[in-house]
């Protein structure tokens, strides 16, 4: 820039005195001038904006013409595929269901015990479907005094069903007779002359039962019923004897996947006939309750509404209406818990004692028991499923709470007798275990606390009891199933002989040995038709008298074979 502006200058210079040099040759003088030359001065020249030329408008190209193709066809001339169907060479084996409809078992043992078991029914449904069935079993010998405790049981009966297009309409009829010798006389007459076990006649109870009604097919829609009629008569050797009808209905609606309600009734007649009584008794109960299910919360809220006709002294009132709330929630596969408050009334009649103890005396005044309330909970859970375990504790308070005690006239006949206000606290647990299809174990522990008003002790009622149940498969075909029941705490009441007397006229508590019962069976399928088995009972040979002067049979062995056809 510096010698941008020496240069002008000089260029400036250098036109100016060319100027004036053409004026003095002009005007002919010359005239002195000054110049001055400055060498800092700096033009500055004003900056012009710089123009930009656009880019052309390029045309717009036109739309593409439409594309015409040329199809020429040429024929080949080539022979028809040939194609050969076959069916597909793998091989279905479905599981083998067993379709035979008839089946017969039949074994002995030592006590001269004869087992018989067969059954005829039909394998296709289509319109109408039928069974019939025969179960006997005998021991001429017992633990006393040989065939004077013999012991028998048979059943015969069948049923059947006619399936329209939404109905089963179904009955039965059923014939049982079980046989007991009273030999459970007290040890102090055995030496007695004037007892004569050859004159003890065996009581035989004989049991028809007839039942028909009609229920839906299909279960999982939204309404689903059962009803039925039976009949039920009764009649032992000497002078007991007991008629019942009744009816009994179900019906279930289900308004959605998640709730649940249903009401069942049933009713009963009953006519029980002794030596010095005979009655009429009624029974009536309605259920109604409704449940919901919520994922793994389960709650059912209910009443249970009773009316009964039993009189006795003191009581306040024939009907009766209980709550029956449940609930249950799995926090996980590992824990959940349940809880239960509610209450009832427990139908007994002569039928149901007699099977419970058979060797009770023909006339025996006949109560049912009220469960006034029940309050349960507890805690269960599962691992893996193949690990169960449940653990529970119960307190019911009861009315009439039945026992059975040795009748003061009859030692070897028992009598009932009831405590009008009952507490029964219950401890209970259960564990579970199952291995495959090898192997599986059950098995159940209570605890009982009875707490009583006017018995002096809960005759015949057990203090504790275990049940374990195992049964491994070790090989196909082969089922070993090894059991054990142990029950302990039994009291029994006892009677003390006056000397001056032969009648007992002192009552005394007799505190029973504990009941240790080991059981062992063994079931081999040589084929799919036929087989063989092997029982063996009491194997540890224990008296096990769950009922006073009642000792049961020793080691016990069973053996026979089985056959499908």
């Amino acid at each position: 820039m510096k010698k941008l502006s020496i240069s002008i200058c000089i260029a400036l210079g250098l036109g100016f005195g060319a100027e004036v040099k053409a004026q003095i040759q002009n005007r002919g003088e010359v005239q002195d001038q000054e110049f001055v030359i400055r060498k800092d001065r700096v033009l500055t020249l004003p900056v012009q904006p710089r123009f930009y030329e656009k880019l052309p408008v390029l045309p717009q190209p036109k739309g593409m013409s439409d594309f015409i193709y040329s199809i020429n066809f040429h024929e080949i001339n080539l022979p028809p595929v040939q194609l050969e169907a076959e069916p597909v060479q793998k091989v279905y084996r479905p599981e083998r269901m067993d379709l035979y409809p008839g089946y017969l078992k039949a074994g002995y043992g030592n006590f001269a015990s004869p087992l018989l078991e067969a059954r005829i029914m039909a394998t296709e449904v289509v319109d109408w479907n039928y069974s019939i069935d025969l179960q006997h079993q005998s021991f001429g010998k017992g633990p006393v005094l040989d065939e004077q405790s013999k012991e028998s049981h048979t059943t015969f009966g069948g049923s059947a069903s006619y399936f329209l297009d939404q109905v089963e309409v179904f009955g039965g009829l059923r014939w049982n007779q079980d046989s007991y010798a009273f030999y459970g006389m007290d040890t102090t007459g055995y030496n007695n002359p004037l007892v004569d076990w050859a004159g003890i006649p065996d009581n035989v109870l004989n049991t028809i039962k007839v039942e028909g009604g009609v229920r839906d097919i299909e279960k999982t829609g939204p309404f689903s019923y059962e009803a039925k009629l039976n009949y039920r008569n009764f009649k032992d050797s000497y002078a007991a004897k007991e008629s019942e009808f009744g009816v009994n209905a179900l019906g279930k609606f289900r308004p959605a996947d998640d709730w649940l309600g249903k009401v069942g009734v049933s009713y009963y007649f009953t006519n029980p006939v002794g030596e010095n009584f005979e009655e009429n008794r009624m029974f009536l109960a309605i259920r109604p309750e409704v449940g919901y299910s919520y994922e793994a919360f389960q709650f059912s809220a209910g009443l249970n509404i009773i009316s009964e006709d039993d009189e006795f002294e003191g009581k306040s009132s024939d009907f009766h209406i209980f709550p029956n709330l449940k609930a249950s929630y799995q926090f996980a596969e590992e824990f959940g818990f349940f809880g239960e408050f509610s209450g009832d009334v427990q139908r007994n009649t002569y039928y149901s004692f007699v099977m419970e103890n058979p060797y009770l005396g023909p006339d025996q005044q006949l109560l049912n028991t009220v469960n006034n309330y029940k309050i349960a909970g507890g805690i269960e859970g599962q691992f893996q499923g193949n690990f169960h375990y449940k653990a529970g504790i119960d307190l019911s308070r009861y009315n009439q709470y039945y026992f059975f005690v040795n009748s003061q006239s009859d030692s070897a006949r028992f009598d009932i007798v009831y405590d009008e206000k009952v507490s029964v606290y219950n401890l209970n647990a259960e564990l579970g275990f199952k291995f495959s299809d090898i192997y599986s174990l059950g098995s159940r522990l209570d605890m009982y606390q009875y707490d009583l008003s006017q018995q002096e002790a809960a005759w015949h009622r057990p203090t504790w009891k275990l049940a374990i149940n195992n049964q491994v498969t070790p090989v196909e075909g082969l089922i070993v199933q090894a059991n054990v029941m142990v029950m302990g705490g039994l009291k029994a009441r006892g009677e003390v002989m006056d000397p001056t007397d032969s009648f007992y006229t002192s009552p005394t508590v007799v505190n029973l040995k504990t009941i240790a019962d080991l059981q062992l069976k063994v079931d081999y399928g040589i084929t799919d038709r036929f087989g063989v088995f092997a029982v063996g009972n009491n194997l540890m040979n224990g008296q096990n008298m769950r009922w006073n002067n009642y000792p049961v049979r020793g080691v016990q062995l069973i053996g026979g074979a089985w056959l499908k056809f």
